[in-house]
């Protein structure tokens, strides 16, 4: 029991180190207690020019990244009382003094029982047009949802109605969770377009009505990849491209694609999973009737804090409770592989 233990605890430091290593946003890892910058990635040391040895047990402020002192104290106390903060345009500086305008979030996390707080930094290609984009509309941000749609559907016919459903699900528990309403439109956003990645999987596996051979499952779990690669370079106020990257993974590590677990899953995709695994279940397939809401819902608090996040289970739970239904949306008696592959 101890090597396996031991060995899963290998296993996931790997899959989290190469995540890590390999990312194209820089990663800075602080003590939750002191601030203190414990690791820096590959992508923020080239970024700024300050070596991995100057960032590891010093500040921000320490190294010059970030001029305002008081500033960055004031953030780190609202990091440690929210668990989040999140700039849109902070200016950092590197090494040689050049301000980088940056989009800058950092959240808290319990990695294998160690409180850090985990800053993604992902630099403003073009400063003049990132305000403008950040100001489009719920308006405009629901027809770039709609267009994507439209994309997919061409592909497989169910997923549009099946990502909308998905929507109006993660709405009302993210709105039962009583989050901020940014972060709810970010979700409402990300679910609709979820299953972008689909349009690199071949129709025919998305609408094959029988069982799927290892080859085709493999094809149909790539879509998470698929999907972040589509929208990784788009400028978005939420972290879209990492919610449809994860909304596959699951707490004990054993999702897809990258099998990371727990704390490196973030929470909107923690959310976005129990959404997206209900409403699968409650729609028909060529092959199998639907097994229904009662068995999709005892199926997540089954999974409850093993494979789903306890606290978005019970939210979800609540909200059926309180009476939620899914609205009949276009596409719904489509066929599709869509929730058979969890």
């Amino acid at each position: 029991m101890i090597k396996k233990t031991t060995n899963t605890l290998v296993e996931s430091a790997h899959r989290y180190l190469k995540l890590f290593e390999a990312s194209q946003d820089g990663i800075l890892i602080l003590d939750f207690d002191s601030g203190l910058i414990e690791d820096a990635n590959p992508f923020i040391v080239h970024l700024t020019g300050f070596s991995r040895e100057e960032f590891v047990g010093k500040e921000l402020w320490e190294i010059g990244m970030i001029k305002d002192k008081a500033a960055a104290l004031a953030a780190f106390k609202v990091l440690k009382t929210h668990g989040s903060i999140r700039y849109n345009n902070l200016p950092l500086l590197s090494k040689g003094g050049q301000e980088i305008p940056v989009e800058f979030t950092a959240r808290a996390y319990d990695l294998d029982h160690h409180n850090i707080i985990q800053c993604l930094i992902r630099q403003s290609d073009n400063q003049n047009s990132q305000p403008k984009f950040e100001a489009l509309g719920v308006d405009d941000y629901d027809d770039m949802a709609n267009a994507f749609s439209t994309l997919v559907e061409t592909r497989d016919s169910f997923t549009a109605g099946h990502q909308i459903r998905v929507s109006r699900l993660a709405v009302a528990i993210a709105k039962e969770l009583k989050l901020n309403p940014h972060v709810i439109e970010g979700i409402r956003f990300a679910a609709k377009i979820h299953d972008i990645g689909k349009i690199a999987v071949p129709s025919e596996i998305l609408t094959k009505p029988g069982a799927l051979s290892s080859f085709e499952s493999a094809m149909l779990r790539h879509h998470a990849q698929a999907g972040f690669d589509v929208v990784k370079h788009m400028k978005f106020p939420w972290p879209i491209a990492q919610i449809i990257l994860q909304h596959h993974e699951r707490l004990n590590g054993t999702g897809y694609p990258n099998q990371i677990k727990d704390g490196e899953i973030i929470f909107e995709a923690r959310l976005l999973a129990v959404a997206d695994t209900v409403e699968a279940m409650t729609g028909h397939r060529p092959y199998r009737a639907s097994p229904g809401l009662d068995v999709a819902l005892a199926l997540i608090k089954q999974g409850s804090g093993i494979l789903f996040d306890e606290t978005v289970v019970d939210a979800c739970l609540k909200v059926f409770e309180d009476g939620f239904l899914f609205d009949k949306a276009p596409g719904s008696d489509a066929q599709s592989h869509e929730g058979d592959h969890l």
